[in-house]
């Protein structure tokens, strides 16, 4: 699949399709954009239809639990209602059959006057004999309700079922009628009709499950609403987003109308990002140019001295003249192809520091032996105070400490009285560091953009000294940040400059255990 490739090494080719190996640069660089490989766009359900689906179900859910809640409690009221008649109903009976010492004959004649009108028979029964013959029943039952459509039972009490026959609903039961000893005279099969109410509760299912079909309708149609209408913020951040290109870094998501409070911190954030690539991007672009501006200055004085010397013939003190001042261009060259080299390293994500608990006393002793001649060719005193043990990578510690007092001796005021001083000492939560010289000075417009690679604050005379290459503080920011450290300059013009590191305490640093560079 094609890809839009925006890296540097591309060129002119930014805004061009390109292949997916456009060119060396591209497939090696950090900061190659392409676009969206197809894997990662497979359809799946989207947030929109994922909102939708669990607001139906859930609203159905709750919707079918309650009205399954409803039919039960209906259905248990009405099975309730039909037990209490049956059981009222043989009461009744039971004590006709006593009011007739025992004989059934009072009994079927009391069956008998409450069903012989059909139109307003609430109940239909059945007189059994001991031995099964039937002594009496209503009419018709013989062939609407016979004998084994009832329950058998020999026990005490009644056994109650529900029986369809036809288009009609049953509520059967089967009792034993006894005398006044206790012994069962008769068994009495009674059955009530409830195909009203069962229609009742047919009805009122089928409406119920009629009203979630539309009832899902509906919730689909207001959940599809309402996820719409909620998630449009989110399409205006994707709008916003895709207006971001190499060229328009400076893009941002606007903050009004206010944002719903669940995406206004993502808009913040996304701002922020935004704002920190755009910085990067400046940054490298700034990068870029310096080096290419360190670069060929050196190899143009390099150029521009051989040219004059092979105008014409020369003498061989001329000759060497010109070979030591390439020689020293290309020392400087070695050296900030190493600075850079150094820093690339210390930057790199998947590198950690191999941290220790040192005497920061002597690795301040240390550095200072490594800078007593060049001080003592100032005519500088330099010395350390305090005490504080350091945790830290100690090689990268020295390192740091090395570029501060190397500077600090180079801008130091040369002659009796001036020094170089470091002092320890040991805050709360952090170890402090400071290198203090009493020298010219730097103005105040210049702090800002001294950790700023290849920034110098007097280029000439840097560069006449042969030894700068503008990343001395850039690395020591870099290697304190590497720690969770800052670093602070105070400087005035004709004070001198205080630079302060300062390093977390071993219970507050949280470093990788990875390989150490």
């Amino acid at each position: 699949m094609p890809s839009t490739c925006w890296c540097v090494g591309c060129g002119p080719n930014w805004m061009r399709r390109s292949r997916p190996r456009c060119c060396a640069p591209c497939a090696a660089s950090a900061t190659c954009w392409t676009s969206m490989p197809a894997e990662s766009t497979r359809r799946t359900l989207s947030i929109g239809a994922r909102l939708t689906v669990l607001y139906t179900v859930v609203v159905l859910g709750v919707m079918v639990l309650f009205a399954a809640a409803v039919m039960w409690q209906l259905s248990a009221t009405f099975n309730a209602e039909h037990q209490r008649f049956l059981k009222d109903k043989v009461a009744e009976l039971q004590t006709d059959l006593d009011g007739g010492h025992g004989s059934p004959g009072a009994l079927l004649a009391e069956i008998g006057r409450e069903t012989a009108d059909r139109g307003v028979r609430q109940y239909e029964a059945r007189v059994l004999a001991a031995d099964g013959r039937v002594l009496g029943e209503t009419p018709g039952m013989r062939t609407s309700l016979p004998i084994a459509f009832f329950a058998r039972t020999a026990a005490p009490g009644a056994a109650f079922r529900n029986r369809t026959v036809g288009t009609r609903v049953f509520a059967l039961a089967t009792v034993p009628l006894r005398d006044q000893t206790g012994a069962a005279v008769v068994q009495l099969q009674i059955a009530l009709d409830i195909t009203r109410d069962h229609r009742l509760l047919t009805a009122l299912s089928h409406a119920i499950w009629l009203t979630f079909a539309l009832l899902t309708l509906l919730l689909v149609l207001a959940g599809y609403a309402v996820s719409t209408k909620g998630l449009a913020p989110l399409k205006r951040i994707v709008g916003a987003a895709r207006e971001v290109t190499p060229t328009r870094l400076s893009a941002r998501i606007p903050t009004d109308p206010p944002w719903p409070r669940e995406l206004a911190e993502l808009v913040w954030v996304f701002n922020a990002m935004l704002t920190r690539l755009e910085e990067a991007f400046a940054r490298l672009s700034r990068f870029s140019a310096d080096l290419a501006h360190e670069l060929r200055t050196p190899l143009g004085n390099m150029s521009g001295a051989l040219e004059v010397c092979l105008l014409r013939e020369r003498e061989g003190d001329d000759y060497r003249s010109v070979l030591e001042s390439n020689l020293e261009e290309c020392r400087r060259l070695g050296a900030l192809i190493d600075n850079l080299l150094f820093m690339a390293r210390v930057e790199r994500a998947d590198q950690a520091i191999r941290v220790e608990t040192f005497d920061g006393r002597e690795a301040c002793e240390w550095v200072l032996a490594q800078q007593a001649q060049a001080a003592a060719s100032r005519g500088l005193a330099i010395d350390v105070s305090g005490d504080a043990r350091i945790t830290a990578d100690p090689v990268l510690f020295r390192q740091a400490l090395t570029n501060l007092v190397a500077n600090a001796i180079l801008h130091a005021g040369a002659g009796v009285g001036s020094s170089v001083r470091i002092e320890l000492a040991a805050d709360e939560g952090s170890r402090v560091v400071r290198v203090i010289d009493r020298g010219v000075g730097i103005d105040a417009a210049h702090l800002p953009h001294l950790f700023d690679r290849f920034y110098r604050v007097d280029p000439a005379r840097v560069r006449g000294n042969g030894q700068g290459t503008g990343l001395g503080l850039s690395i020591v920011k870099t290697i304190v940040d590497l720690h969770g450290g800052t670093v602070d300059i105070r400087s005035a013009r004709g004070e001198g400059t205080q630079v302060t590191l300062r390093f977390p305490a071993p219970d507050r640093q949280d470093f990788s255990t990875r390989e150490a560079i």
